[in-house]
């Protein structure tokens, strides 16, 4: 303990030192988290030491060194008048103060970017008020009245921890570790696949500035718990500076080898784990051997985080593999390096290993035996994570209402985007670099709104001509309602069904069914290329020659013939092409004769055989004069006749399968004994299934011809 004037301003100053790393800790922690939460970062390292100074004072420092209770707690102390006291207590607790402070802001980095301030604020009075002053109780526990007397269990087994790399660094570890279990892994973070997410922070120059800050205190972190200005405090600085250049050499070559390139944070927590590891036993090893603990806490400290990501824990900044992994192996390294006489604890080698060992497990029940429950149970009334609408907005503004101009640029962004009202600009201070960004992003807004504007005056017009359409389109579907019968008919001694079935409100087939004399009827059956307005105006061109020629004495061909040469004179420059099929069913001769240009096969059912009509003649609207044949086939009593546009099988379902010609030759196959209406409506009513509410994508036309029943 402090014995002189001197000896009282060195743990002053080392205090100081320690405090100014509370600095070091917002540069880090602020620097390796994302803009959109930076702000809330250094809230929280701000926020923890003050909370920590209370609770430290009002619990903290009773349960540490208050008189023992067997060696587990202290049980006086507490709400000390240090103004009743002896300097030297005063400034004992003022640099116990600095470590307590410490400890709570370990955590911080941990649980970045996710977890509530609120929520952060209970942590830290956790660690602060029970974690950290009872597992200090049991290793620098000791009697303010006679300061040479140790009081905790863990210190008179022998286990040593002269600066903390367990008792300040690995307690924070802890409570960091199951903190960051219970609210989980930020948003992204890890796929589905196992794949990580790299989250890189906003400014890694501002990290390694935390970190040399951090550097630079440790002097007093390490060299002040000597709490006395003596001859072994060069020694610890120097031992304190080689175990941190060890670290960040190590991480960084070892990191480099791994990674195949230079990772910019391996020589930040490098250094950092180095400087833990050192901690505990930085005033009983010799310079090799603080070099040595730092390069292997370095090496440690990579595979701690490579580990993290395999099991799928979220630590922000790398605080777990930095002070819980690397403050394990500085413990542990007391016993395999630290120099027995200086120790002074009587053990031999092994047995203080094992005492270390021991006091590394007692910290990790203690430390997370405590934590984890005590948050479970928290966390079930009140949630310690944010919401995922907080955390995709960051915390800056969600948890504090804190913005910058980048942020108010991002609101103002969304809210657009939310609502969609793009009719005011950007109201950013024009006069930097975001309010630059803000006025061009106006501009873009005013050419944006012009093009609405444009937009919707040619819909205005859209819809005028549109309204427009549907009425001439509504009268052309009347018009070819009134041409193309659609209603089943007699003619002759034949029963004839009629399924017409257009895609949109026309379409693009024709047929037409005249009974030249008695006994002979001649059904002619088109189908435009294409659908809708083009193919119907197209179908009307048909019609009008079609009309002009049915009731000359022409046979199938003749009548195929001067149909193609009208077609292709009237319309030589219209480059469209039908097909077609002309059936003259005589009942007299009980037979049918037929040529067809280019039409699909048709169907003839008689008993049990089903016959296909071939196409006899390339398409019209080709080759003028182009010569057809024609065929003949019985037609007797129990025939019938099904004639179709290829509208019927051309027709696609959501998995890209056509119902296709094989699939309807299959069932028109079934149809013998059916009457020829049942027969077209099952086809129909199957082609219907296969769509399973599929858009069709042609017009159907089918015509179902059979003799009528004698009775």
């Amino acid at each position: 303990m402090p014995k002189t004037n001197f000896d009282i301003l060195w743990i002053i100053l080392s205090s100081g030192l320690v405090f100014f790393m509370q600095a070091g800790f917002l540069c880090l922690e602020s620097g390796l988290t994302r803009t959109k939460n930076s702000i809330n970062v250094a809230i929280k390292n701000i926020t923890d030491f003050g909370i920590a100074t209370l609770v430290f004072y009002s619990l903290g420092f009773g349960l540490m060194f208050g008189a023992t209770y067997n060696g587990w707690i202290g049980k006086d102390m507490f709400f000390p008048d240090f103004s009743k006291t002896s300097p030297e207590t005063s400034v004992f607790f003022l640099f116990q103060l600095m470590f307590c402070g410490t400890a709570a802001t370990i955590v911080s980095g941990a649980v970045a970017e996710r977890m509530k301030f609120g929520a952060y604020i209970i942590v830290t009075t956790i660690i602060s008020s029970l974690i950290y002053p009872i597992f200090g109780h049991w290793v620098w526990g000791r009697d303010l009245q006679d300061w040479n007397q140790f009081t905790g269990w863990l210190s008179h087994l022998g286990f040593m921890d002269f600066a903390g790399s367990t008792a300040v660094h690995s307690v924070g570890g802890w409570v960091g570790l199951s903190a960051m279990m219970l609210i989980g892994n930020r948003t992204g973070k890890y796929g589905k696949d196992g794949s990580v997410r790299k989250i890189t922070g906003h400014n890694l120059p501002l990290a390694m500035l935390g970190t040399l800050i951090l550097w630079f205190g440790w002097i007093g972190f390490n060299g002040g718990s000597t709490l006395a200005f003596n001859s072994e405090v060069p020694k610890i600085i120097v031992n304190t500076m080689f175990a941190a250049s060890g670290g960040m050499a190590s991480s960084l070559i070892y990191g480099w080898i791994r990674l195949k390139y230079a990772e910019a944070t391996l020589p930040l927590n490098g250094t950092l784990a180095g400087l833990v590891a050192i901690t505990a036993p930085c005033n009983a090893v010799n310079s090799i051997e603080s070099l040595l603990i730092g390069l292997v806490a370095g090496i440690l400290m990579f595979e701690a985080g490579v580990i993290l990501d395999k099991l799928k824990l979220d630590d922000a900044v790398g605080a777990i593999p930095v002070h819980l992994v690397s403050g394990i192996w500085g413990t542990l390294a007391v016993g395999i390096f630290g120099d027995l006489s200086i120790l002074g604890t009587g053990l031999d080698r092994n047995t203080q290993i094992l005492m270390q060992l021991l006091g590394v497990v007692s910290c990790a029940i203690l430390s997370f035996g405590i934590s984890y429950p005590l948050l479970f149970i928290i966390h079930r009334f009140y949630s310690l994570r944010v919401s995922p609408q907080n955390e995709y907005q960051g915390l800056n503004y969600t948890e504090h209402r804190a913005t910058t101009e980048l942020i108010d640029l991002f609101l103002e962004m969304e809210y657009q985007k939310q609502t969609g009202d793009l009719s005011q600009d950007l109201s950013i201070e024009p006069f930097t670099e975001v309010g630059q960004i803000a006025e061009r992003y106006n501009l873009v807004l005013d050419k944006i709104r012009t093009n609405i504007k444009e937009k919707e005056t040619l819909a205005i017009e859209l819809e005028h001509n549109l309204s427009l359409l549907q009425s001439d389109l509504s009268t052309a579907r009347k018009i070819q309602s009134g041409i193309i019968s659609q209603e089943d008919k007699l003619t002759g001694d034949l029963e004839i069904t009629v399924r017409y079935l257009p895609l949109t409100e026309v379409g693009g087939d024709f047929f037409d069914i005249m009974e030249l004399r008695p006994g002979l009827t001649r059904v002619f059956l088109a189908d435009a290329t294409g659908h809708g307005v083009q193919a119907a105006l197209l179908t009307m061109a048909i019609k009008a020659i079609y009309e002009s020629l049915k009731r000359g004495i022409y046979s199938v061909t003749e009548i195929l013939y001067h149909l193609n040469n009208e077609f292709l004179h009237t319309f030589k420059n219209l480059n469209q092409f039908f097909t077609c099929i002309v059936v003259d069913i005589d009942t007299n001769l009980n037979l049918i004769r037929y040529s067809s240009a280019g039409h699909v096969p048709q169907y003839l059912i008689q008993g049990e055989e089903v016959h296909s009509l071939e196409k006899t003649g390339r398409i019209m609207g080709v080759i003028p004069n182009t010569k057809y044949t024609s065929n003949e086939i019985g037609f007797t009593q129990d025939s019938k006749l099904i004639l179709f546009t290829d509208g019927l099988f051309e027709q696609w379902n959501s998995n890209k399968e056509e119902f296709g010609e094989e699939r309807v030759e299959a069932i028109v196959g079934n149809l013998k004994g059916i009457p020829i209406g049942e027969g077209i409506d099952q086809i129909l009513k199957k082609l219907d299934e296969f769509l399973n509410g599929s858009p069709k994508q042609d017009d159907i036309s089918v015509l179902g011809i059979s003799r009528k029943v004698k009775k």
